[in-house]
Order: structure tokens, then sequence, then C-alpha cells
């Protein structure tokens, strides 16, 4: 057995991959500073440390990939995210299939983002995936809806994810 999968195995079976911007990190925050300050919002610490009971976390989010995982360091959650399990990329739909493969049929996948073009790749590739759109940030009543997909869940504070994975156990 991989270390993988025995890891995965220890926490229900269940990863929960998370975007860093508007989902964990306050972005408008940031640019409003001149990308000077550095802040999650206010319920993130708790949720990940009530996540991180009964699930795996992970980081499937875009950009630099420095200053993404400076963003981490700064803010000090780097601790919550093994570097197996963290996904950094430029364009995070341009790899979507090969990450989500890592877990296909090892894990259930809860995938958190601010963006619905990115939940509907993931859900694209494998429908098993269970979609939550973070509804905050900059672009978050600006986003155009997709005839061909809705989230499995719309929450606007990440502590609502908690009973959505709860109920998969």
């Amino acid at each position: 057995m991989s270390i993988v999968c025995a890891f995965l195995m220890n926490k229900n079976n269940i990863i929960v991959l998370l975007d860093i911007d508007n989902t964990l990190f306050n972005t408008v925050k940031l640019k409003d500073s001149n990308l000077t300050q550095f802040e999650l919002f206010d319920e993130v610490k708790d949720t990940l440390s009530e996540l991180a009971k009964i699930a795996t976390l992970g980081i499937l989010s875009q950009g630099e990939i420095a200053f993404q995982n400076k963003k981490l360091d700064e803010t000090n959650i780097q601790d919550y995210f093994s570097q197996e399990h963290k996904h950094i990329v430029e364009y995070k739909i341009e790899v979507m299939k090969e990450i989500l493969g890592l877990y296909t049929h090892k894990a259930k996948v809860f995938f958190i983002d601010d963006w619905l073009d990115g939940l509907r790749a993931a859900k694209i590739v494998d429908p098993s995936v269970f979609t939550i759109w973070m509804k905050r940030g900059e672009y978050a009543d600006s986003q155009l809806a997709h005839s061909d997909f809705t989230p499995d869940a719309v929450v606007k504070n990440l502590k609502e994810i908690i009973p959505l994975i709860n109920s998969h156990q």
C-alpha cells in the first residue's frame, strides 16, 4: 500500500482541496494594501483545525507559485497541508485531470474554490468530486453561471463546509 493510500485511509478517505485566494486568504485586503498585508479570513484557522480531524487537507490553487506559497507562510497555515497534497500551479484547469487523478478510487474529494470555471473543470474531469463554491471576494457576484454546471454547494464562510463534509463520512 502506498504512503498516500495509507494516509488517506487514516482520515476517513476524505481529501479537501482548497483554493487560496478568496477561499482561505483575503485577497481584496492584500490588493488594497499594495501587496503588503497578508491576512486570512477570520474563520480559516479554526476551520482548518476542525477539518484536519476528519480529512486530509490539500491545496489546489493557481498563480505565481512562490507568491502563493508566501501567502501560506505569512499566515502560518502551511503546516495544515503536506507537500504531497499541495498543488499550486500557474493555471489549474490545464492540470486538473492529472491532479484529481491522484485521488481517483482512493478518497472522496471535496474541492472548494471561489472560481466557477475551476469547479466546473473539476466536475468535468471527475463527476464524483464534490464542488463547493466559496462565494466571496471581488468576483463573487460577477461570475457568469454555466448552463451545464451547478456547484454541489455554495457557501460564504469556510466554516459552512464542515457539516457538508461531515455528512459524507
